[in-house]
């Protein structure tokens, strides 16, 4: 007798301690590259962002939201300055869940709940598209690279003039392949509306020609009022997103005073910044991977934008070309 209560006694205990680790939890710390949603000015940056967004809306109690964090964080490391991940705690920070059900339409009946959020051409607001896919790292950058938003121009020698014709500084790659790659699309979103891009084939010997390239991938940057191709500058440095966009940013047009206000977002919007919120949403009982968990969102009160501010690394994310 005495041995089965005592046996009932370490399995509680192993239960209690299990019941503290989960609940406890933090999910996205400080120094995580997942951006930790926190307040309704993050929903708004979301909405003008130029960038993907991957969301996902969690409860720190849920034990298959747990499962996922090291795969979101893989996700959020190896898409770094290319696509935005981010996360959001419904019970922590319910207005935000709330705000971004009403601003997208769809409701979370469980959690996790994944969405991506793609910005459309000629439409001022993102489309929502449901994550539904393996919960693994390969599996979401797979899914999130073709969707990445792409701002750069096909040149060729009939579209050369019009290209060239940007009140703005022009960027050229010249590439063996014929599709922007993902650093190249997500320079093309930092910059957009403030630097002109395009892509050339590097069997275009007219185009390549005129600005001298011979060895590909090539890049160079027509400074703005320059549409001579022998005033081009070429880049000679690393094929890292720090490294380009060092060296970009000199001949870009400078942001806007209300682009500018945006861009300086929260403190930081990387996890473990900011107040949370203390008010709770309820949680019911496990099921199919996901964990019951309907906040109900509330009115939302639209406060002025800010774009929340990405800290940069210099690390190799892709090639060129």
């Amino acid at each position: 007798y005495m041995g089965r209560v005592m046996m009932g006694l370490t399995w509680l205990c192993a239960a209690v301690v299990l019941a503290h680790v989960v609940g406890t939890h933090a999910f996205y710390e400080r120094g995580s590259e997942v951006i930790n949603l926190r307040s309704m000015k993050d929903v708004d940056a979301i909405a003008k962002s130029k960038f993907l967004w991957i969301v996902e809306l969690y409860r720190e109690g849920c034990g298959y939201c747990q499962q996922l964090t090291p795969e979101y964080e893989k996700t959020a490391k190896q898409l770094e300055k290319l696509v935005r991940v981010a996360a959001v705690d419904v019970e922590k920070q319910r207005d935000v869940a709330g705000a971004l059900q009403q601003t997208y339409g769809f409701q979370v009946k469980g959690v996790p709940t994944i969405i991506v959020l793609q910005p459309k051409t000629g439409s001022a607001k993102k489309e929502r598209i449901d994550y539904n896919g393996e919960r693994t790292a390969a599996a979401m950058t797979g899914f999130l690279r073709p969707l990445m938003p792409d701002y750069t121009a096909r040149v060729t020698k009939a579209s050369f003039e019009k290209f060239v014709s940007s009140p703005l500084a022009k960027v050229i790659l010249f590439s063996e392949k014929p599709k922007a790659t993902s650093l190249l699309k997500a320079l093309s979103a930092k910059y957009h509306e403030r630097l002109t891009f395009g892509i050339a084939g590097s069997n275009n010997k007219h185009l390549s020609g005129l600005f001298g390239a011979s060895e590909f991938p090539a890049l160079y940057v027509l400074p703005k009022d320059v549409s001579a191709p022998g005033e081009a500058v070429k880049y000679s440095g690393q094929t890292t997103f720090l490294s380009l966009d060092v060296f970009l940013m000199d001949y870009a047009a400078p942001k806007s005073g209300k682009d500018a206000k945006d861009s300086k977002g929260p403190k930081d919007d990387k996890a473990g910044t900011g107040k949370e919120d203390k008010s709770k949403a309820g949680a019911g009982k496990e099921s199919k991977g996901k964990e019951s968990s309907t906040p109900a969102p509330p009115a939302a009160k639209k406060p002025a934008a800010e774009e929340p501010k990405i800290v940069l690394r210099d690390v190799d994310v892709a090639k060129l070309s």
